[in-house]
């Protein structure tokens, strides 16, 4: 059995391995985060244009949803937004009620629904440490995006890269 020793420690590489493994569990998500160019999808760019397509097909058919905002409260959960929802865009903003950059851009969170057709959900991660947790939120606010299930996040209160997954994501209202 191959062993690495340090000191009078001795480890075997089976077990490095799977200290290996644990770690980069643990970090894959940051991992994707600080380099996307590795773990993107090949098909990214065919995604967006399926995405626009459903956008203008429903544009131009006038299936247009009501706009929602939901604020989740204790009893709430995501399934049941999910299930109940006419939308096919849905934006999930994570914040905290001591968050300075989540309740300055809340107002704007909220006028969302005058310019596009979304159902918008504002979950409180103090009262929801499981959505925290299952979401790997480790910056607030962060934003989620879906469509159809497909989805990208947004990390901090910038309104430019917040305004851009809008307009990706989500139908606009007529002006």
């Amino acid at each position: 059995m191959a062993l690495i020793c340090i000191g009078s420690v001795c480890f075997s590489l089976f077990h490095i391995g799977v200290i290996i493994l644990l770690i980069i569990n643990y970090f894959s998500s940051h991992i994707k985060k600080i380099f996307p160019s590795f773990f993107k999808n090949p098909n990214k760019e065919e995604i967006d244009k399926h995405i626009g397509n459903i956008l203008e097909a429903k544009r131009k058919n006038k299936q247009l949803e009501q706009s929602i905002y939901i604020e989740l409260k204790n009893t709430g959960s995501l399934n049941q937004v999910f299930s109940s929802t006419q939308n096919s865009s849905i934006v999930i903003k994570f914040g905290a009620v001591w968050c300075k950059p989540c309740n300055k851009i809340k107002e704007y969170f909220k006028n969302q629904l005058n310019y596009y057709y979304v159902t918008l959900v504002d979950i409180d991660v103090d009262i929801h440490p499981k959505l925290n947790d299952q979401h790997n939120i480790k910056a607030l606010p962060t934003f989620e995006f879906y469509f159809n299930l497909n989805n990208e996040w947004v990390e901090g209160a910038n309104q430019n890269d917040i305004e851009k997954a809008f307009q990706k994501y989500c139908l606009e209202k007529a002006k």
